[in-house]
Order: C-alpha cells, then sequence, then structure tokens
C-alpha cells in the first residue's frame, strides 16, 4: 500500500486593515520604493510626475530595494513610514 504526506502546511493568518486613504496629496509627504528591477524607477518617476502635476506634493522621498528577491531593509521601511504619508511602490522589466 502507498501512503501519500502531504507536506504542506496551513498559512498563518495575520489580522491586517488597510491604512486610511488620503483624500489628496497636497502638502503631503510622497514615498518611492522601487523594486531593484530595471525600469522600476522610471515607472515611479512617471507616478511622481503625474502626482506632482496634480497636486502640491510638499516633498518626494525615493528608496530602492537591494533586490526584487528580498524585503527591503527594516531603516528603508521605518523612514518610510514615519517620513511619509503615503508611498508607492513598483516592480520593472
Amino acid at each position: 500500500m502507498i501512503r501519500i504526506l502531504d507536506p504542506t502546511v496551513p498559512p498563518d493568518r495575520a489580522e491586517a486593515g488597510l491604512a486610511p486613504r488620503l483624500s489628496a496629496l497636497d502638502g503631503k509627504v510622497l514615498g518611492l520604493l522601487t523594486n531593484g528591477k530595471v525600469n522600476a524607477d522610471c515607472l515611479l518617476d512617471l507616478v511622481r510626475e503625474g502626482l506632482e502635476a496634480r497636486y502640491r506634493v510638499r516633498e518626494v522621498v525615493k528608496r530602492a530595494k537591494p533586490s526584487a528577491s528580498r524585503i527591503a531593509d527594516p531603516e528603508i521601511l521605518e523612514e518610510l513610514a514615519t517620513r511619509c504619508d503615503a508611498v508607492v511602490t513598483a516592480i520593472g522589466d
């Protein structure tokens, strides 16, 4: 008789809520985080240009992950969380 074992485990369920949405970006600090792939920075530059044309963004903070396969450094995440009112992240390729 063949016995088949399932090596998977159920995912850990974590409670999380959505961040409150901003009504506008006027006077706000915008964070941009690229994933380290080619053209992610170009895409975020276009996003920045579009948002700056529509809103009076006070400041833009640009940061990059070292690699798409790694999480961002905790220092970068902390900076974006504390300095920015909104953050946009993008992938490239």
